[in-house]
């Protein structure tokens, strides 16, 4: 069985109103996922199958549009796996050390993600490219950024974000799973 961890965007309090995580869970157990288990209220949610990823991915956005959410709430998924290598990849230490909720990790629905224009984007965060996922420290807060998280979205592709904190707790969770 192959732990997978999926990443819902758009998630937060209108989504909230619309589909708890509880009414995630038992939809994800009711479509045949072992063990749902969410972390933290903002979409996030660990499972076991013997799907493929696309599959699941598949199954994921099925759920969560029998639930009421839209289009926009797209499942971005990935196995546990995945996630251990990001964070044993670390390539942005010290601010994961010092600031781990200011450094973001971006995981993209597409499994091309366009990064060519960063090569042009000058602004006052740091960057790093780890496979099909960017991370991003902006050393202050992300809404202070006026424009790479939509620059982001419009030239990679449809996109959620989670800060270094979220990722090692995932990574840290699915790995007690197996």
């Amino acid at each position: 069985m192959t732990i997978y961890v999926i990443l819902l965007r758009a998630i937060g309090p209108i989504t909230h109103k619309i589909m708890s995580m509880a009414q995630w869970r038992d939809a994800v157990a009711a479509a045949g996922y072992d063990a749902p288990q969410t972390y933290v209220a903002t979409g996030n949610m660990i499972v076991g199958s013997d799907k493929g990823i696309a599959e699941v991915t598949a199954d994921m956005n099925a759920v969560v549009r029998g639930l009421g959410l839209g289009p926009g709430n797209v499942a971005v998924v990935r196995k546990a796996a995945t996630l251990h290598r990001l964070v044993k990849a670390n390539p942005l230490p010290e601010a994961a050390a010092e600031r781990p909720s200011e450094l973001t990790v971006y995981f993209f629905a597409g499994a091309r993600p366009d990064f060519s224009w960063l090569g042009d984007y000058e602004g006052p965060e740091r960057v790093h490219i780890e496979g099909t996922h960017l991370f991003v420290d902006y050393a202050g807060r992300a809404s202070q950024s006026p424009r790479l998280p939509g620059l982001i979205e419009k030239r990679a592709g449809t996109v959620t974000a989670r800060n270094w904190n979220t990722v090692r707790g995932l990574a840290e969770r699915a790995a007690a799973r197996g």
